[in-house]
Protein backbone atom coordinates (compact mmCIF):
# COMPACT_ATOMS: atom_id res chain seq x y z
CA UNK A 1 0.00 0.00 0.00
CA UNK A 2 1.24 3.47 -0.90
CA UNK A 3 -0.08 6.48 0.99
CA UNK A 4 0.18 9.56 -1.22
CA UNK A 5 0.11 12.69 0.96
CA UNK A 6 0.52 15.78 -1.24
CA UNK A 7 -0.86 18.70 0.78
CA UNK A 8 0.31 18.30 4.40
CA UNK A 9 3.34 20.60 4.28
CA UNK A 10 3.46 24.28 5.26
CA UNK A 11 6.99 24.80 3.88
CA UNK A 12 7.03 27.84 1.57
CA UNK A 13 10.79 28.20 0.88
CA UNK A 14 10.70 31.57 2.66
CA UNK A 15 8.66 33.09 -0.15
CA UNK A 16 6.89 36.31 0.67
CA UNK A 17 3.25 35.40 0.12
CA UNK A 18 0.32 37.75 0.51
CA UNK A 19 -1.86 36.50 3.40
CA UNK A 20 0.59 33.62 3.75
CA UNK A 21 -0.40 32.49 7.23
CA UNK A 22 -4.13 32.63 6.50
CA UNK A 23 -3.68 30.81 3.21
CA UNK A 24 -1.61 28.11 4.85
CA UNK A 25 -4.34 27.64 7.43
CA UNK A 26 -7.05 27.49 4.78
CA UNK A 27 -5.33 25.45 2.08
CA UNK A 28 -3.13 22.94 3.93
CA UNK A 29 -4.39 19.40 4.56
CA UNK A 30 -3.24 19.72 8.16
CA UNK A 31 -1.79 16.69 9.92
CA UNK A 32 -2.65 14.28 7.11
CA UNK A 33 0.93 12.99 7.27
CA UNK A 34 0.10 11.84 10.81
CA UNK A 35 -3.57 11.02 10.36
CA UNK A 36 -3.02 8.49 7.59
CA UNK A 37 -0.62 5.83 8.77
CA UNK A 38 -0.12 2.08 8.50
CA UNK A 39 2.90 -0.04 9.40
CA UNK A 40 2.81 -1.94 6.11
CA UNK A 41 2.42 1.14 3.93
CA UNK A 42 4.95 3.39 2.22
CA UNK A 43 4.30 7.11 2.63
CA UNK A 44 5.03 9.44 -0.26
CA UNK A 45 4.76 12.87 1.37
CA UNK A 46 5.39 16.06 -0.61
CA UNK A 47 7.65 18.39 1.35
CA UNK A 48 6.44 21.75 0.01
CA UNK A 49 3.24 23.66 0.54
CA UNK A 50 0.74 23.37 -2.28
CA UNK A 51 0.86 27.18 -2.45
CA UNK A 52 4.34 26.84 -3.94
CA UNK A 53 3.82 23.66 -5.95
CA UNK A 54 0.69 21.51 -6.18
CA UNK A 55 1.76 18.05 -7.30
CA UNK A 56 -1.86 17.04 -7.90
CA UNK A 57 -2.19 19.51 -10.74
CA UNK A 58 -1.18 18.80 -14.32
CA UNK A 59 2.25 20.19 -15.12
CA UNK A 60 0.91 21.91 -18.23
CA UNK A 61 -1.55 24.73 -17.42
CA UNK A 62 -3.32 24.06 -20.71
CA UNK A 63 -4.39 20.66 -19.34
CA UNK A 64 -5.20 21.89 -15.83
CA UNK A 65 -8.71 23.37 -15.28
CA UNK A 66 -7.72 24.99 -11.97
CA UNK A 67 -5.06 27.07 -13.74
CA UNK A 68 -7.89 29.28 -15.01
CA UNK A 69 -8.51 30.20 -11.38
CA UNK A 70 -4.84 30.90 -10.75
CA UNK A 71 -4.37 27.57 -8.99
CA UNK A 72 -2.38 25.49 -11.43
CA UNK A 73 0.84 23.73 -10.53
CA UNK A 74 2.11 27.06 -9.09
CA UNK A 75 -0.60 29.10 -7.36
CA UNK A 76 -0.82 32.79 -8.20
CA UNK A 77 -4.28 33.39 -6.68
CA UNK A 78 -5.38 32.74 -3.12
CA UNK A 79 -8.56 31.14 -1.79
CA UNK A 80 -10.33 34.52 -1.98
CA UNK A 81 -9.51 34.75 -5.71
CA UNK A 82 -7.04 37.56 -4.96
CA UNK A 83 -3.39 37.84 -6.02
CA UNK A 84 -1.18 35.52 -3.96
CA UNK A 85 2.14 36.03 -5.74
CA UNK A 86 3.75 36.32 -9.15
CA UNK A 87 5.64 33.41 -10.69
CA UNK A 88 7.90 33.90 -13.69
CA UNK A 89 8.22 31.23 -16.39
CA UNK A 90 11.77 30.60 -15.21
CA UNK A 91 10.72 30.17 -11.57
CA UNK A 92 7.88 27.85 -12.51
CA UNK A 93 10.21 25.72 -14.66
CA UNK A 94 12.69 25.53 -11.78
CA UNK A 95 10.01 24.46 -9.30
CA UNK A 96 8.75 21.77 -11.67
CA UNK A 97 12.23 20.38 -12.26
CA UNK A 98 13.34 20.58 -8.63
CA UNK A 99 10.20 19.44 -6.81
CA UNK A 100 7.27 18.39 -9.01
CA UNK A 101 9.03 15.88 -11.25
CA UNK A 102 11.10 14.21 -8.48
CA UNK A 103 7.95 13.71 -6.40
CA UNK A 104 6.09 12.07 -9.28
CA UNK A 105 9.12 9.95 -10.10
CA UNK A 106 9.26 8.69 -6.54
CA UNK A 107 5.56 7.84 -6.58
CA UNK A 108 5.95 6.03 -9.89
CA UNK A 109 8.97 4.13 -8.56
CA UNK A 110 7.06 3.03 -5.47
CA UNK A 111 4.22 1.76 -7.65
CA UNK A 112 6.68 -0.16 -9.84
CA UNK A 113 8.26 -1.69 -6.78
CA UNK A 114 4.93 -2.82 -5.40
CA UNK A 115 3.95 -4.30 -8.76
CA UNK A 116 7.14 -6.36 -8.77
CA UNK A 117 6.67 -7.62 -5.22
CA UNK A 118 2.90 -8.10 -5.12
CA UNK A 119 1.77 -8.12 -8.77
CA UNK A 120 -0.58 -5.25 -7.91
CA UNK A 121 -0.35 -1.82 -6.25
CA UNK A 122 -2.77 0.16 -4.11
CA UNK A 123 -2.49 3.95 -3.84
CA UNK A 124 -4.50 5.74 -1.18
CA UNK A 125 -4.63 9.45 -2.03
CA UNK A 126 -4.79 11.05 1.42
CA UNK A 127 -6.50 14.41 1.93
CA UNK A 128 -8.65 16.54 4.18
CA UNK A 129 -11.04 19.38 3.39
CA UNK A 130 -12.61 22.34 5.19
CA UNK A 131 -16.13 22.19 6.57
CA UNK A 132 -17.12 25.35 4.69
CA UNK A 133 -16.41 25.46 0.95
CA UNK A 134 -14.33 28.31 -0.46
CA UNK A 135 -15.56 30.60 -3.28
CA UNK A 136 -13.62 28.67 -5.93
CA UNK A 137 -15.14 25.32 -4.89
CA UNK A 138 -17.93 23.84 -7.01
CA UNK A 139 -20.06 23.25 -3.88
CA UNK A 140 -19.74 26.80 -2.49
CA UNK A 141 -22.51 27.49 0.08
CA UNK A 142 -23.59 23.84 0.04
CA UNK A 143 -23.49 21.41 2.98
CA UNK A 144 -20.44 19.15 3.02
CA UNK A 145 -20.21 15.48 4.09
CA UNK A 146 -17.94 13.93 6.71
CA UNK A 147 -16.08 11.83 4.19
CA UNK A 148 -15.52 12.20 0.45
CA UNK A 149 -14.22 9.30 -1.62
CA UNK A 150 -12.65 10.00 -5.00
CA UNK A 151 -12.51 7.33 -7.68
CA UNK A 152 -11.30 6.62 -11.18
CA UNK A 153 -13.32 4.40 -13.54
CA UNK A 154 -10.21 2.54 -14.64
CA UNK A 155 -8.20 2.33 -11.41
CA UNK A 156 -10.80 2.06 -8.62
CA UNK A 157 -12.26 -1.46 -8.45
CA UNK A 158 -15.88 -1.64 -7.28
CA UNK A 159 -14.87 -3.91 -4.40
CA UNK A 160 -12.33 -1.34 -3.17
CA UNK A 161 -14.88 1.48 -3.23
CA UNK A 162 -17.53 -0.70 -1.59
CA UNK A 163 -15.17 -1.72 1.22
CA UNK A 164 -14.05 1.82 2.04
CA UNK A 165 -17.53 3.33 1.80
CA UNK A 166 -19.07 0.55 3.92
CA UNK A 167 -16.38 1.00 6.57
CA UNK A 168 -17.06 4.71 7.06
CA UNK A 169 -20.84 4.31 6.89
CA UNK A 170 -20.73 1.68 9.62
CA UNK A 171 -18.73 4.11 11.75
CA UNK A 172 -21.65 6.54 11.45
CA UNK A 173 -20.16 9.01 8.98
CA UNK A 174 -21.93 10.68 6.10
CA UNK A 175 -20.10 9.58 2.95
CA UNK A 176 -20.27 10.91 -0.59
CA UNK A 177 -18.47 9.64 -3.67
CA UNK A 178 -16.74 12.18 -5.96
CA UNK A 179 -18.51 15.00 -4.11
CA UNK A 180 -17.30 17.64 -3.42
CA UNK A 181 -13.99 16.35 -4.82
CA UNK A 182 -13.45 13.73 -7.49
CA UNK A 183 -10.71 11.57 -8.92
CA UNK A 184 -7.66 9.96 -7.37
CA UNK A 185 -3.92 9.98 -7.96
CA UNK A 186 -2.29 7.56 -10.40
CA UNK A 187 1.17 8.14 -11.92
CA UNK A 188 1.03 9.09 -15.60
CA UNK A 189 3.22 6.09 -16.41
CA UNK A 190 0.40 3.77 -15.28
CA UNK A 191 -2.67 5.96 -15.82
CA UNK A 192 -5.31 4.18 -17.93
CA UNK A 193 -2.62 1.64 -18.91
CA UNK A 194 -2.20 -0.81 -16.05
CA UNK A 195 -5.26 -2.33 -14.35
CA UNK A 196 -3.04 -3.75 -11.62
CA UNK A 197 -2.66 -0.23 -10.21
CA UNK A 198 -5.58 0.50 -7.91
CA UNK A 199 -6.26 3.89 -6.37
CA UNK A 200 -8.82 5.61 -4.17
CA UNK A 201 -8.89 9.10 -2.67
CA UNK A 202 -10.00 9.57 0.92
CA UNK A 203 -10.92 13.08 2.03
CA UNK A 204 -11.68 13.70 5.72
CA UNK A 205 -13.68 16.74 6.81
CA UNK A 206 -11.28 18.71 9.01
CA UNK A 207 -13.90 19.49 11.62
CA UNK A 208 -13.71 15.83 12.60
CA UNK A 209 -10.17 16.19 13.95
CA UNK A 210 -9.08 19.86 14.23
CA UNK A 211 -10.40 23.29 15.16
CA UNK A 212 -10.63 26.46 13.09
CA UNK A 213 -7.35 27.77 14.54
CA UNK A 214 -5.44 24.80 13.15
CA UNK A 215 -5.01 22.71 16.29
CA UNK A 216 -5.82 19.04 16.76
CA UNK A 217 -8.90 18.26 18.81
CA UNK A 218 -9.36 15.30 21.15
CA UNK A 219 -10.98 13.43 18.27
CA UNK A 220 -7.81 13.38 16.16
CA UNK A 221 -6.60 10.10 17.61
CA UNK A 222 -10.01 8.49 17.20
CA UNK A 223 -9.96 9.28 13.48
CA UNK A 224 -6.35 8.15 13.22
CA UNK A 225 -7.22 4.82 14.83
CA UNK A 226 -10.20 4.31 12.54
CA UNK A 227 -8.11 4.97 9.44
CA UNK A 228 -5.52 2.51 10.68
CA UNK A 229 -8.30 -0.04 11.14
CA UNK A 230 -9.47 0.57 7.57
CA UNK A 231 -5.95 0.09 6.20
CA UNK A 232 -5.67 -3.26 7.95
CA UNK A 233 -8.84 -4.33 6.15
CA UNK A 234 -7.51 -3.10 2.79
CA UNK A 235 -4.29 -4.99 3.43
CA UNK A 236 -6.23 -8.22 3.56
CA UNK A 237 -8.14 -7.74 0.28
Amino acid sequence: MILHIPHASTETLNKELIDKELELLRMTDHFTDELYTHKNATKVVFGLSRLICDVERFEDDEQEPMSKLGMGVCYIKNSFKKLLRTVSKEEKASIIESYYKPHHQRLSNEVDGELILKKSALIVDCHSFPEVAYPFNSDFKQRRPDICLGTDDFHTPKELLHTVKKFFLEKGYEVKVNTPYSGTMVPLKHYKKDKRVHSIMIEINRRLYMDEEGFKTEHFYDIQEEISELFKILDSI
